[in-house]
């Protein structure tokens, strides 16, 4: 008892200094614990989010990616729709041009109903001149015969100067050598319009033999003449652009074909015949 009464205050000395040490190294083992657990931790959360974020980005490429070839498929589609409707419309314009032509026909057919009628299709012409010759779907087969004149939409186009079983060639008035005797509906002067290589390129006739004294005027119809040995009188051939003064007395003019020669498709054959003696 003495033994403890006399180091008494020592052993609590001591038992004090043992509970600071364990006290200080309980507190360093759980900060050191602390430090790795939350080391662990940051680690763990910032590889989460590092592999977060690329499989964000990831996602987001996959996502453009997959919208892009989804723009282009539509956009594929569009093309494809833009190119058929272009088709179509391209069609539908063609068959009202079509029409429109088969209109023109049907009134000239009407216009002319006093006579026998028979429309043609052309099948070729000369790729190198619209003013030269051009072949028709009408032949012998179908009571064609050299010399019966041409219609088209707007009046005289030429005659049919050769003929085959299925085919005809036909000469148009615009064509250098093509000659047919008309007169100025207003006034009845008279001349003979004519084929010129100088005018076939401005798509120009020529009318000569006309009287010093004629009262021809700008813009008259010229018409068929009833001197005429092949074509029917009083067919429009066309207006007079110009008048001028020309050799021996006589006066020329210049004449717009009323037949638009460079879109001519369809044409119409008046079978009556006229004597086919050329002009």
């Amino acid at each position: 008892m003495e033994y403890l009464h006399k180091y008494k205050r020592l052993f609590i000395i001591g038992l004090i200094a043992a509970s600071l040490v364990l006290m200080a190294f309980t507190g360093r083992s759980n900060y050191e614990q602390g430090f790795i657990r939350s080391s662990i931790a940051f680690v763990i959360t910032s590889g989460q989010a590092l592999f977060a974020n690329i499989g964000g980005w990831f996602s987001d490429r996959f996502d453009t990616i997959r919208s892009n070839n989804a723009l282009q498929a539509e956009n594929a589609l569009l093309q494809a729709e833009v190119a058929r409707l272009e088709t179509e419309l391209s069609r539908f314009h063609h068959l009202d041009e079509e029409n429109a032509m088969l209109a023109e026909v049907l009134e000239l057919h009407r216009h002319y109903a006093n006579y026998n009628t028979l429309g043609a299709n052309i099948i070729s012409r000369n790729p190198g001149n619209w003013s030269e010759s051009f072949t028709i779907d009408r032949g012998s087969r179908d009571g064609i015969s050299i010399n019966m004149a041409v219609l088209a939409p707007g009046g005289l186009a030429g005659r049919i100067s050769l003929l085959g079983f299925n085919y005809a060639v036909v000469t148009p008035i615009i064509e250098d050598g093509a000659a047919v005797t008309a007169m100025g509906l207003r006034t009845n002067d008279t001349g003979v319009v004519t084929g010129d290589v100088n005018l076939a390129s401005r798509g120009l006739l020529r009318m000569n033999h006309i009287e010093l004294d004629a009262e021809l005027g700008l813009g008259d119809m010229i018409v068929t003449s009833p001197l005429s040995a092949i074509f029917p009188p009083g067919i429009r051939i066309g207006y007079v652009t110009e008048i001028g003064q020309a050799a021996g007395g006589l006066r020329y003019a210049i004449i717009s074909p009323a037949v638009d020669f460079s879109r001519l498709q369809t044409v119409l054959i008046i079978t009556d015949t006229f004597g086919f003696e050329l002009e």
